[in-house]
């Protein structure tokens, strides 16, 4: 079983934390019993099967639902499957549903549904590829589904269970097979909120939904009872940081989400609102390796790795070094099961001297490096600008372009850049990080990597993962590449008619309690 620890800086150490709160008074931020929460851009879509958007993936699970999902312990508990089982040799899984569950247009969930859903996320998401590559699925009988695999893998319960990061939800198969290899268009899950209006960059309004099938039981993480105790949650999509900010003080919204660190103060200092935060994103420096130029030369790869000053850009993406960390690890530092002492005494050793030693023996010759971000992510932009500059003091012609969010992913795609701010959720394991993944934009074209990354894929056994991961943390400081900065936490403001959030890696939004 993988555990991935999340240590709140406020509250007990725990992957997910109950908030609750001491309410004095009641506001009128949100009427007819409606939850407003303001993010700062939109996601490209609802569809996490083939985006690896965070905000996708913390929107779509009020919407989609999985097999199998994770408690507050991070144990794996029923979903819409409601019981399983594995055979001896770990190649084949039985999975039953539970019955009277119905999408959202009012169509029973069957085994088709299922097995539509999961084939494609295991085509086209990077968990789905990584963990269930040759796997076949079929069903047996009207209310069960079985997964072959071609060897056992250590961790196929826990990535069908994930929550976040690309999550093996579950669509009726006429949406799949509309869908391809495209989004989805048709949002139809079977989770406790349904889409009911998608104002592009402006709003999004999701309903309870009337016909909703609880999984039972106690509240608990993503497990148990998903029924809301609210009737509607509109996402409301405000790109202007003060704009949010000011929108949370006058009671237009009830959450903002994720709160600019240079606001928290003030949100601190008023009675009406409160605070909390969670380990939100691993910030790294990327690469294009598809590109000709300078950064085909590992001395200069290097020579950005060893020349950086973290704490500085860390500062500048943050503020406040209670929201990040430095991390010289592939994973969170907080995933145990994934820590090795590889890197641990070379890591931020900002040597501007040898940086540029390195820099004249690749043979730069001043030509302009772009450099891609974001301003829809705060800490992707702030931290960009101070690698450019530190980036410029060692000699390079670094140019940064800023985009909005959906044009950034377009930009990325087109891979005509040399450097890329990347901010990613945690993984519950090294082969999804988009940062080793050959097939994401500019990533790395590396045989090593490729048969270490093969290997774990079919790893038996957590022991046998183990010791694969020490081999690849030592090829990714050998290889470099990218440049691991850090990690961010995100803080979040909420109006004191807000209780009760639980945090999954990110708020829950369906947990909520609002004191009206």
């Amino acid at each position: 079983m993988l555990h991935l620890k999340h240590i709140r800086k406020s509250l007990p150490a725990a992957i997910l934390s109950l908030v609750s709160f001491a309410f004095a008074g009641t506001t009128t931020a949100a009427e007819n019993n409606t939850l407003v929460v303001a993010y700062g851009s939109q996601p490209p879509s609802l569809d996490p099967h083939v985006t690896t958007s965070t905000l996708t993936n913390t929107l779509v699970r009020n919407i989609f639902e999985t097999l199998l999902t994770l408690d507050a312990d991070m144990k794996i508990q029923p979903g819409l499957a409601q019981s399983w089982s594995a055979s001896e040799d770990g190649r084949t899984y039985r999975f039953t549903l539970r019955s009277g569950i119905k999408f959202h247009d009012g169509q029973p969930l069957a085994p088709n549904d299922v097995i539509a859903s999961l084939e494609r996320w295991g085509t086209y998401s990077l968990p789905g590829k990584n963990v269930f590559q040759g796997a076949t699925w079929r069903a047996e009988g009207g209310n069960t589904v079985v997964l072959n695999l071609p060897s056992p893998r250590f961790n196929v319960l826990d990535t069908l269970a994930l929550g976040f990061a690309q999550s093996a939800v579950i669509m009726p198969a006429a949406v799949i097979a509309a869908a391809g290899d495209k989004p989805a268009t048709k949002i139809v899950g079977t989770g406790p909120f349904r889409l009911v209006k998608w104002q592009v960059d402006r709003m999004m309004e999701l309903e309870r939904y009337d016909g909703y099938t609880s999984f039972g039981g106690k509240q608990s993480g993503t497990a148990g009872d998903h029924t809301p105790a609210f009737s509607k949650l509109r996402i409301e999509i405000v790109p202007d940081e003060s704009t949010r900010t000011l929108g949370l003080s006058t009671g237009e919204y009830d959450i903002v989400n994720p709160l600019a660190f240079e606001s928290i103060t003030e949100v601190q200092q008023d009675d009406r609102l409160q605070l909390d935060s969670y380990p939100a994103t691993m910030l790294n420096l990327g690469f294009n390796h598809s590109k000709s130029g300078i950064f085909q030369d590992k001395r200069a790869r290097e020579a950005v790795n060893i020349g950086l000053e973290r704490r500085s850009i860390l500062t500048a993406a943050a503020v406040d070094p209670r929201f990040f960390r430095l991390n010289n690890h592939l994973m969170m530092l907080d995933q145990k099961q994934w820590t090795t002492e590889v890197g641990e005494t070379e890591f931020n050793p900002a040597n501007a001297t040898k940086a540029k030693e390195l820099l004249k023996e690749a043979g730069y010759d001043g030509r302009e490096l772009v450099f891609i971000t974001t301003r829809d992510f705060a800490e992707m932009y702030n931290a960009a600008i101070v690698i450019q500059q530190q980036l410029q003091s060692l000699g390079l012609n670094v140019k940064v372009e800023s985009y909005d969010w959906p044009t950034f992913v377009k930009v990325r795609a087109g891979k005509a850049w040399d450097l890329i701010a990347l901010s990613s959720v945690p993984k519950t394991d090294p082969t999804q990080l988009i940062f080793l993944n050959k097939d994401f934009p500019g990533g790395p074209q590396d045989a090593a990597l490729e048969d270490i990354l093969a290997k774990f894929r079919k790893a038996g056994t957590m022991s046998e993962a183990q010791d694969l991961y020490r081999k690849l943390e030592a090829w990714n400081q050998n290889y470099i590449p990218s440049v691991r900065v850090g990690e961010i936490d995100y803080a979040f403001g909420m109006s004191r008619k807000v209780q009760a959030i639980q945090i999954q890696n990110e708020p829950i939004w369906w947990t909520a309690r609002l004191n009206n």
